[in-house]
């Protein structure tokens, strides 16, 4: 990157709506061990800062859908959690922070789009969770943290988490229509394409490496069609 050390800082600071207190905890978490290899001087890289990050995040959701949700189900509490602090989860919460951009890698790193790909996202979300706690608390981490996770935080239908796309659709359109989808699959350029239908109509369809992804895709499209006409039909209602 062409951008300064500092200004790097200032930028990534900006971007999570925190400020330093010792700026060293920030450097440390945007620097990768690639960049500190390469450095004239000897640096701290951002592993260390994972691993604290990690369980403190783990902490953090653990205690929000402890206290969010009264559920005696322990195993769906922790399915809850798993997919909260995925890869791909942080990876998708990182792209939205642009944090990839503040990243310090070394040239070769850099040359092969290390700076985007999802484990690299998510070991930098997690140090940068570890160097806020370290530089100023639990508190701090938990505000930064909910602010960072809100919009997943408020999707989030537990109650509904451990049913598959198909099965939701299909319970909706049963007390909706008293009756169930039909799905129609089959092979599609190397891959399958299937189609869901209401009452001989297509629905929505999906694509998917197995007839089984494929009517899964189909069915989450289907609930992504139900969700966008419904914010449209109450949009229209509150002009």
């Amino acid at each position: 990157m062409n951008n300064s050390v500092e200004e790097i800082l200032n930028n990534c600071q900006t971007a999570i709506k925190y400020e330093f207190r010792n700026r060293d905890y920030l450097l440390e978490a945007l620097t990768h061990r690639t960049y500190a290899n390469e450095s004239k001087k000897k640096m701290k890289y951002n592993q260390r800062l994972e691993f604290l990050g990690d369980s403190v995040l783990s902490l953090i959701i653990s205690d929000y859908i402890f206290k969010k949700y009264d559920t005696g189900k322990e195993g769906l509490l922790s399915k809850v959690k798993s997919s909260l602090v995925s890869q791909k989860s942080l990876a998708d919460i990182s792209r939205e922070l642009k944090l990839g951009d503040f990243l310090l890698l070394g040239h070769g790193e850099e040359a092969s789009g290390g700076r985007y790909r999802d484990n690299m996202l998510e070991d930098l979300f997690e140090a940068i969770v570890g160097a806020i706690y370290l530089d100023s608390g639990i508190d701090s981490a938990y505000q930064f943290v909910m602010k960072a996770c809100n919009k997943k935080l408020k999707n989030l239908d537990i109650y509904n988490f451990d049913k598959d796309y198909k099965t939701i659709f299909q319970e909706l359109i049963q007390k909706k229509h008293k009756t169930s989808p039909i799905y129609k699959s089959y092979e599609y350029n190397d891959m399958f394409k299937a189609e869901v239908y209401v009452n001989d109509k297509s629905f929505a369809d999906g694509i998917g490496k197995s007839k089984k992804e494929a009517e899964t895709d189909a069915a989450k499209k289907a609930l992504e069609k139900i969700e966008m006409a419904s914010i449209t039909i109450n949009k229209k209602t509150n002009i």
